[in-house]
């Protein structure tokens, strides 16, 4: 068997395959008795053709097949000895010819991450302490999120909900009819349709106006749009939002926080988390631009096959599927995974990256925050905190199972993690 290789980009590596000649023809033998035992040849009993009946009666080309399935995968992990490979996941046939049997293939390697020096990286360090300008504005944010609607009994003005029984008609005809519909009373909003609104200013509760207004053209019922319509809108209820105080009742509300000061204090570590994530991604960013990172196209067609499920199941949280989300958004699925492409090539750098780093730096984690650890790792080094630490050499190096390991761990938590963000 005669093999030869060369090496292609993106971690592949092209392996044509020469098979013996004598093999070759015992096995399209072997191939030809089996299928006259299993066909009917007209003259012969059973498994009696000679094999030039066999192959005339059902072509080489179709002999030949059936060679490839039977002699393909011994020819191949054979010729993966001798050449040494190991293969990152399925070899794709690329061609092959019969006479002489020669198999082409793609053979997908293992992907290749050079960090170079990452030690020197250096970030502007992050500000200490979350600011009183960021907690107040946490605070107005979390305000906003508890506000309440409130009746009211002066007349309706912008930004009011007002809950009004509303009949349409168009030429005598009646084509709304609602009760009790809630209104958030804006300028720019185009429901029930444009200047709508408007007419509900100035109206008190259990008060009732008449007005005209005119469909716009491009109104989606064809048959409305352009018709002047009559309404005749009686106002049920009249509510303004309302605001909390920024006091203790709030931090009570909101959390099991006593006071405001406690709640100010978990706003202030979670603030100062988030800019120590921020630092950590932006020192990662650093470590992917100064790095090598190669992998086979078949790693990014994994990672979009599982990126797509994981937004599946989200859709099916949510009573849809990624069938109705396509189909909402006017695109085919080979459509949808090119968009989403440089999206998960990004996850998948940083994703071996960071299992790259922690093998460098010989952190043997096994839980699931192996991420989070790296990530601190890398952060220290931005900050220049390990500038003078060098991983000792008295310290016992991991083993290549346990490196794999954690370069595994870290390459799904962090896939986990950017699935989640």
């Amino acid at each position: 068997m005669k093999i030869e290789t060369e090496r292609l980009e993106n971690c592949q590596m092209a392996l044509t395959i020469e098979v013996d000649e004598k093999r070759a023809k015992r096995a399209l033998r072997s191939v030809a008795r089996r299928i006259s035992r299993r066909a009917k040849i007209p003259g012969f009993r059973p498994g009696k053709a000679p094999y030039n009946v066999v192959a005339r009666y059902f072509g080489k080309e179709a002999l030949s097949n059936e060679v490839l399935d039977e002699l393909g995968d011994a020819v191949y992990k054979e010729a993966l000895d001798k050449a040494g490979l190991e293969p990152f996941g399925q070899a794709q046939l690329t061609d092959y010819e019969t006479n002489p049997l020669v198999l082409k293939m793609v053979v997908p390697l293992a992907p290749v991450v050079e960090l170079g020096d990452y030690r020197q990286i250096r970030l502007e360090p992050d500000e200490g302490t979350a600011s009183e300008e960021e907690i107040d504005e946490a605070l107005r944010r979390i305000q906003e999120q508890n506000t309440f609607w409130e009746p009211v009994k002066r007349p309706a003005q912008w930004d009011d909900l007002a809950i009004v029984d509303i009949e349409g008609t168009v030429k005598g005809e009646t084509v709304v009819e609602n009760e009790g519909r809630e209104l958030s009373l804006k300028a720019d909003s185009p429901q029930p349709l444009p200047g709508f609104n408007e007419k509900i200013l100035g109206l008190t509760v259990n008060e009732q106006r008449e007005f005209t207004l005119t469909y716009p053209e491009e109104f989606d019922n064809k048959e409305l749009s352009g018709q002047p319509a009559h309404f005749t809108v009686h106002l049920q209820d009249l509510k303004e939002k309302v605001a909390p105080d920024i006091d203790d009742d709030l931090a009570r509300t909101v959390g099991s926080y006593e006071t405001l000061e406690d709640l100010k204090a978990e706003l202030r570590r979670q603030l100062q988390a988030k800019a120590e994530q921020e630092f950590a991604n932006r020192a990662l960013t650093a470590l992917i631009e100064r790095s090598e990172i190669e992998f086979p196209p078949i790693m990014l067609e994994k990672g979009i096959d599982d990126w797509l499920k994981e937004f599946d199941r989200s859709l099916r949280r949510q009573g849809l599927n990624l069938d109705n989300y396509l189909e909402m958004q006017k695109l085919t699925e080979e459509e949808f995974r090119q968009e989403v492409s440089p999206q998960v090539e990004e996850r998948l750098k940083r994703s071996l990256a960071l299992g790259k780093l922690a093998e460098l730096e010989g952190l043997e984690i096994k839980s699931n925050e192996v991420v989070d650890e790296v990530l601190k790792r890398l952060a220290a080094i931005a900050r220049g905190e390990l500038e003078e630490e060098e991983p000792s050499p008295d310290e016992e190096a991991p083993s290549e199972e346990e490196t794999e390991s954690t370069k595994q761990q870290a390459v799904e938590n962090e896939s986990e993690r950017s699935e989640i963000e």
